[in-house]
Parts: structure tokens; sequence; C-alpha cells
């Protein structure tokens, strides 16, 4: 009667999430008060009890508060199975990525689970929270402490032959040297990682990765043709998984292919198609001004595109740096104009 009288709590406390949190938080807190022991139904009680507070901190943007909660309730969480208190401490860590500017609590707070998962012998939990920790240290722009953590990672997943975290960490390694300026070695990983995921089940988002680095290596050797051809894939591949913020920019890279290879009916064409239409919205005209420029052969159009759109532009190192070079193109090619006789 207990566990019936939860489960309508937790549904109250949800309705009561957004108008009353703190009413909310408390029936949430009472639930979790007491341990869920080895009873499947006091465990989902406990199960949705603890995502609701999650979410209600999360939406609140209460990360003190969400990363106290991950650190109390991981020893009540080694009562579940191992699978399923893996997943848990995952999707409680997912919560942290929908709020701004908590990158270092992120860090902070999935070395602590990594200390902890180790202290549980939780090799398989472990393994996957040093892998977020990597994308973490890559955001962070921290590229040596990535490749400290994806060479004592590829030495172990090598051993055990686990294909798939092996196919996603050498990715990793990849985008890495790429950041890096290290293209050869970027090539040499992805190469790596193309090898690996032939041999086992290659899951569609992480197909749309390999296929967006390997877009953007080609990008790097002034291949663009080819380059388009992955950016087409990987932009399918994360429309088919429903990730806008992944295709839009994967519709970005194509346009700046077009634009690189001076086809600029295709941007026009491309500026129009459906997924164009879909994605881009407002983030069509920087791109879209980056081409009429270029097309008119303007330096000042040029740079007040890159002016007006700096943000848009420049906050996406593929994207700045090859502006760059197609400034420097550009320069070149009127300085030309100017000294020919």
């Amino acid at each position: 009667m207990a566990q019936e009288d939860n489960v309508k709590r937790i549904e109250e406390a949800k309705q009561m999430a957004k108008d009353q949190p703190a009413k909310a938080e408390q029936i949430y807190k009472d639930i979790l008060q007491k341990p869920p022991g080895s009873n499947d139904r006091a465990a989902r009680d406990y199960e949705g009890a603890l995502m609701g507070l999650g979410e209600l901190y999360r939406d609140h943007k209460r990360t003190n508060d969400l990363a106290n909660l991950v650190q109390q309730t991981r020893d009540v969480l080694t009562s579940f199975a191992r699978a399923k208190t893996a997943k848990l401490v995952r999707q409680l860590l997912d919560l942290f990525t929908a709020i701004p500017d908590t990158l270092e609590t992120q860090i902070a707070v999935t070395k602590s689970c990594i200390d902890w998962a180790v202290s549980q012998r939780q090799g398989f939990l472990r393994q996957n929270l040093e892998v977020r920790l990597v994308s973490q240290y890559m955001q962070k722009q921290a590229y040596y402490d990535s490749l400290t953590l994806i060479n004592s990672l590829l030495k172990e997943l090598k051993r055990l032959d686990d294909k798939l975290v092996l196919v996603e960490v050498q990715l990793l390694e990849s985008r890495v040297y790429h950041a890096l300026g290290n293209v050869p070695k970027g090539r040499a990983a992805l190469t790596s990682a193309r090898t690996s995921a032939a041999s086992v089940y290659c899951p569609p988002l992480l197909q749309a990765g390999l296929d967006m680095q390997s877009g953007q290596l080609h990008a790097e050797d002034g291949d663009f043709n080819t380059a388009f051809s992955y950016f087409i894939e990987a932009m399918e591949g994360y429309h088919s998984q429903d990730e806008p913020a992944k295709a839009t920019s994967a519709l970005q890279y194509m346009l700046l292919c077009k634009v690189m290879m001076n086809a600029n009916d295709d941007v026009e064409n491309l500026m129009t198609s459906k997924h164009a239409l879909r994605y881009a919205g407002k983030n069509r005209d920087p791109m879209k001004a980056v081409a009429r420029a270029h097309n008119n052969r303007s330096l000042e159009e040029y740079e007040t595109a890159l002016h007006n759109f700096r943000y848009e532009l420049g906050s996406d190192r593929f994207i700045a740096s090859h502006l760059r070079r197609l400034y420097d193109s550009m320069l070149e090619q009127n300085l030309i104009k100017v000294i020919e006789p």
C-alpha cells in the first residue's frame, strides 16, 4: 500500500516541480530517505524519485545540489544490479549537460565517480566514465590531459578486445590530434577507429561521428568534394537520431565545402533544400553572407560578414580555420589583380 502511495507521490511531485519546486523536492527526499533494499517495486520507486529530483535540480539550474545528489546516492545504488547502477550514474551525470557553464563541476563530479567506481571494482562503469572525462577535457581544451587518459584506455581496451568502446576512444583520439594540428596522427587514429568499427555493429550516432571526422580531415587536405560526401552522411545520421545541433554543424560544413570549391550555385541550391530549411534557420545567414562576399570577390564584404557574424563563425574552430584560409586566398587574388600590368 505504501508503495502504491509512493507512485502517486512521485506523479504528484512531477506535476508540482515547475510551480512548487520546494514541495516537490521534499516529496522526492522523503521517498529517497528509505533505502530500496531488494524489493523490485521499492527499487523502481527509488529510481523514479532519484531521477525526478535530479531533473528538478537541472530545470532550476541548481548545479551544486545536483552534484551533492550524485555523491550522496552512489552508495545506496550498490544494492542495485551493476548494469542498473551504471545506467543511473550515467543518467544523473547527463543532467549536467543541460545546465550552462558547468564544465568544471562536471569534471570534478566525473572524477569523483571514477574513484568510486574503482573502489566498487566496477570496471565497465569506470571505463565509461573515463571516456566521458576525455570528452570533457576536450571541451575544456585540455588536450594533453585527454591524450594521457586516452593512451591508458587504449592499452586496456585492446587487451580486453572491447571493440565498441575502442572505436569511441580512437575517434576521440583523432579529434584531439586534429585539434592540436597534428593531422597525420589524427588520420591514423581515425583509420584505426574505422578498422575496429568494421568488425562490430556501430550505432548510428557513433557512425555519424566517424563520418563527421572523416569529412573534417579530408577538408584539411583540400579535398572538399570527398569531405562534402562525408558531411552528407553525418547529417543524415544525426537527423535520424534527432540531434539537431550536430546536424546543423554538418550542414554548415557542407555549405563551407561548397564555398571553398567556389560552387556558388550549389550553395544557393543547398540553402533552399529541405534539410537547410529545417536545421539552419538563422544559422544560414552567416554562411550565406560569406558565400556572397566570395562570389563578388569583395574583401570588404567578407570582412563585414566576419565582423557581423563573429560569434557564429568564430565559435567553431573548423569553420574559423577554413575561413582564415579563404580570406588569405581572396587577399592574394586581389593583390595579383592590383599588381598585374
